[in-house]
């Protein structure tokens, strides 16, 4: 071991350590190394007693250089200067920690992230020995031996685990299910559990995966709604991500709804087809209910359909492994690589910026549209620029390897994960702010080239002065989210172009971009330092949390507003267009499957319910410690409302509560 490696290793810095044991070989072999003697090395996490190992907190070693599921590995300098000198934090930076997002607007949602899920049934079934096997027939090379380096740091892991159960007493099934498990294969539902849960920690606590779909095999009748719901408290912990159940749906889809009542994570997706059974109808209504914000709702037959359209060449028993990953951004689970999200184009800052630079010299709409999207086109193209250069640099740079062994087909192509060594990659890309460009562009048309109340120079001028006269007419002004035929078609309109501006471009590698709608909780920030614009948003205030009307516009009832949402170009954003809708607790049961029917029969791709009452909101920002479990859906998963901002909590608070 070289001088660098050694004094890492001596500051308890393994990750850091086992990257630079071999400064000769690849960045592949490197890493693996790293990888490896955080295995051999991190702090276990504590045992609690129950029937699932690891669980709690993911596996951390304390320290400064860690495994990070977004980019591979994470750097906290302010720990770092606290025991290491600055030569060697000089070397961190200059060797490990090298891929930067260049300085750039759009970011809303993503700055080159990746979710990822594991093919967890493969390993289910085949157990990871398996793995080692396809390893071994390869070619001698730093691929190889860096896969074969991280498979014995796992090995040590799993060892290390076990020692620790043996010592704390751990029940005699839990043991002997970890004694098999992940290593041959399940045989099963609870030895199936067990693999999942502890593969889910190698995987560093991202997405747990298609459950029903993938644990029915294993299912002889059992009752595990508790085991899951001690499974999804370790997802919750650790902020983990989101499930798909559906479509083929089982006693283990209403055993997955139950075990999700209340809880903020999983972030569960119910597959919704035309004829799923009244039962699950009854089971998702209770589980929304219960306060957790989960399941969201999507369209089969519509992203089946959408899907096919798209990658005509992918078979359809990959497209049945549909699953969102990460927020809800659109993977096939267990074989594909996904930027989730890779970026996020802020439309809200670009029509700000038409305003400023065009709007007095357009002298009609059309001049202004078109000026419009010439420079959401430059806006693009930019993004594009800028994540093909990460892409690039990060396939030179930065490898994955444990993603590398979990996700088909990076062995067999002896590619990394970061590379595109997976079955299937693409990139999603995120579209914020979409409505309140809609609103502003049926204002700037009614009030300035139709009904010509306010030349150009006026209309800027009390737009910005945030005139409160003139911002009573802009809300006078059509609005989308109220069935308005006219400004549905412009939304329409405007949404299909929009999507549409991705189809020119391909990521670095891949097949292509999906457009998104996901705002999550960016869509506050993303609207700090944008001035004011035509929908009545003034200076600095949040943009629209997802694909619905801004608050207090949807004024005509839920009926209106979906009628709205259905036309907008909505399988064009097949990354997932984000729906946030508010349903009352003593009306969600009767409303719930009419409204979703109807709403995806006329083409709704996707919807997320918030079941709290406005009362105990209000109550949670005076009394917090009383409701300490209450969740709210955000914009792609779920939060305590605690967790939120004050600023956040306002406009969850804001919505529009339908029925």
């Amino acid at each position: 071991m070289n001088k660098t490696a050694e004094y890492f290793k001596s500051i308890n810095e393994p990750f850091a350590s086992g990257f630079f044991e071999d400064e000769g070989k690849s960045k592949f072999y490197r890493f693996s190394k790293a990888y490896a003697r955080y295995f051999e090395s991190g702090a276990l996490p504590e045992y609690n007693g129950g029937n699932l190992y690891p669980c709690g907190t993911k596996n951390s070693a304390n320290c400064s250089v860690n495994i990070c599921f977004s980019h591979s590995y994470s750097v906290d300098y302010t720990g770092l200067k606290k025991k290491c000198s600055e030569e060697y934090i000089k070397i961190i930076k200059d060797e490990l920690d090298v891929i930067k997002f260049p300085s750039h607007p759009h970011t809303i949602g993503g700055y080159a992230y990746v979710h990822s899920i594991p093919n967890y049934h493969r390993i289910e079934t085949e157990g990871l020995n398996s793995y080692k096997k396809r390893i071994l027939k390869l070619k001698d090379s730093d691929f190889k031996n860096g896969l074969l380096c991280l498979f014995t740091g796992i090995e040590n892991f799993h060892s290390r685990a076990l020692e620790k159960l043996k010592e704390g007493n751990a029940p005699k099934k839990l043991i002997s299910a970890l004694e098999k498990v992940p290593f041959s294969p399940a045989e099963t539902l609870y030895e199936a559990i067990v693999c999942r849960n502890f593969v889910y920690y190698l995987d560093y606590c991202d997405d747990p995966g298609r459950l029903d779909a993938e644990l029915i095999e294993f299912y002889k009748g059992e009752d595990i709604t508790d085991l899951l719901r001690e499974f999804f408290t370790n997802v919750d912990i650790n902020n983990g991500w989101s499930s798909a159940l559906g479509p083929d749906y089982n006693d283990l889809t209403v055993q997955v709804l139950r075990a999700s009542r209340g809880m903020r994570r999983p972030s569960v997706e119910l597959r919704v087809t035309k004829d799923m059974p009244d039962e699950l109808w009854e089971e998702a209504v209770k589980a929304i209910k219960a306060g957790g914000g989960s399941p969201s709702l999507y369209n089969e037959e519509l992203y089946q359909q959408a899907l096919k359209e798209k990658f005509p060449y992918i078979p359809e028993s990959d497209l049945l492994k549909f699953n969102g990953g990460g927020c809800t951004e659109t993977m096939l689970a267990g074989i594909s690589r996904v930027g989730s999200l890779d970026a996020g184009i802020n439309t809200v800052q670009v029509l700000r910026e038409t305003l400023t630079s065009s709007l007095c010299s357009s002298e009609t709409y059309n001049d202004f549209y078109e000026k419009l999207f010439e420079n959401l086109k430059t806006a693009v193209e930019n993004t594009h620029k800028i994540l093909s250069y990460v892409y690039e640099q990060r396939t030179k740079e930065v490898a994955q390897p444990m993603r590398t062994l979990l996700v088909d087909d990076c062995i067999e192509n002896e590619t990394d994960f970061h590379a595109g060594g997976a079955r299937y990659n693409w990139s999603i890309v995120n579209f914020a702010g979409t409505i309140n460009v809609i609103d502003s562009l049926l204002a700037i048309k009614e009030l300035i080239y139709d009904k010509k109340k306010y030349t150009q120079k006026e209309f800027l001028s009390l737009l910005d002065n945030e005139d409160e006269e003139f911002f009573t007419e802009l809300k006078k002004c059509r609005h989308y989210g109220v069935d308005d035929e006219i400004a549905d078609s412009l939304a329409a309109e405007f949404s299909e172009r929009l999507f549409g501006l991705l189809d020119n471009y391909k990521p670095y590698f891949g097949d292509c971009y999906l457009p998104a709608s996901i705002q999550f909780t960016t869509y506050l920030d993303a609207g700090k330092g944008i001035g004011p614009t035509p929908d009545g948003r003034k200076n600095n205030a949040p943009l629209c949390d997802s694909l619905a009307a801004i608050h207090s516009n949807d004024n005509k009832g839920p009926t209106a507003l979906l009628n709205s949402v259905s036309k907008l170009s909505l399988s064009k954003a097949l990354g997932t267009p984000v729906l946030n809708l508010s349903l009352s607790p003593e009306h969600i049961t009767a409303s719930l499957k009419p409204l979703i029917t109807s709403f995806f029969e006329k083409g709704g791709m996707q919807a997320q319910i918030t079941c709290v009452s406005k009362e105990d909101m209000l109550d949670a920002l005076k009394n917090p410690d009383k409701h300490k479990n209450l969740i709210v859906r955000v914009g792609g998963y779920s939060e305590y409302f605690n967790n939120l901002s004050d600023e956040l909590k306002q406009t969850v608070i804001e919505r529009t509560i339908q029925i």
